[in-house]
């Protein structure tokens, strides 16, 4: 990829960022909760010939800096004001995938002079009843929590022991019987929780009452003024966005249209042809603006 990493010393922290040529408008990718900014890698190739690709590590994630216990939502949200404003210095398209997402649409209801556009990658839309309190994805969490830090060696084989859904299937699997024993996203993910802070773990752990103070819907989408874009993933393969929360945001956004993906569960652009279904379900969305 053209990309190039830098650093930018926002007053709290710092956060490192991947830039792409400027070969159009400006267009920011916030990943998920534990990634990295390389977790979108493909989508980040796709985007990169018609706009100007920021993809920040979020704190504690990443090679961004580390800030003990300070890893709620409204964190995470002004640490990518500060960076709109002093980096990409310009209203910006903005793609967040799940935590990414729920910081998009906290950011653009708090800084609506920022964002040109949101679009909301499978993030849940209320702090209540939500994705990362359900049973499997919660141990998920607290394995993950557990080798944070470690040798990414360690991690891996973690990984691979981690019992994980299966569609259409009523127990659990272990990881290394459903993704392959040599499956790349083993060592993707050991990097990506090597480099992250086990505070911001905690913090999701702490549930979302606490970590997402703030995210209500109610109070929050109807300040969103700029256009707003909904991907909702297959729910036949794991989705964080429920429909009632769908129904309740098309209600409440002055702007808003929604697109149901086919095929693809809650990682959206990290499966083998996510990234084309992404990005044919984005390029109506962006040629409109």
């Amino acid at each position: 990829m053209d990309f190039q990493e830098a650093c930018y010393l926002s007053p709290l922290v710092k956060i490192n960022y991947a830039e792409g040529p400027n070969n159009g408008s400006p267009f920011v990718v916030l990943h998920g909760g534990s990634g990295r900014w390389q977790y979108s890698a493909n989508l980040l190739e796709a985007l990169v010939l018609d706009w100007h690709v920021f993809a920040p590590d979020f704190r504690g994630h990443g090679k961004s800096g580390h800030v003990k216990a300070r890893y709620l939502l409204q964190d995470y949200v002004g640490d990518i004001a500060s960076f709109l404003s002093e980096v990409v210095k310009d209203r910006a398209v903005i793609y967040g995938h799940s935590l990414g997402g729920e910081v998009a649409v906290m950011l653009a209801a708090l800084h609506p002079g920022l964002p040109r556009a949101i679009i909301v990658g499978d993030a849940p839309l209320s702090n209540r009843n939500h994705a990362s309190e359900v049973p499997s994805h919660r141990l998920q969490n607290e394995l993950w929590y557990r080798v944070a830090g470690h040798p990414e060696d360690e991690i891996a084989e973690a990984l691979r022991e981690m019992p994980i859904p299966v569609v259409g299937q009523p127990e659990l699997r272990k990881a290394r019987e459903v993704f392959g024993e040599d499956s790349p996203w083993f060592a993707r993910q050991a990097t990506s929780l090597h480099q992250l802070d086990p505070d911001m773990l905690a913090a999701v752990l702490a549930g979302p009452e606490i970590m997402l103070v703030g995210y209500e819907p109610e109070t929050l989408l109807p300040k969103i003024t700029c256009p707003v874009l909904l991907l909702q993933a297959d729910a036949t393969f794991g989705s964080a966005l429920p429909d009632h929360e769908v129904d309740l945001a098309l209600r409440l956004l002055p702007r808003a249209s929604h697109v149901k993906l086919s095929g693809i569960g809650h990682p959206l652009h990290g499966p083998p042809g996510g990234t084309r279904i992404v990005m044919a379900a984005i390029r109506p969305f962006l040629a409109g603006l």
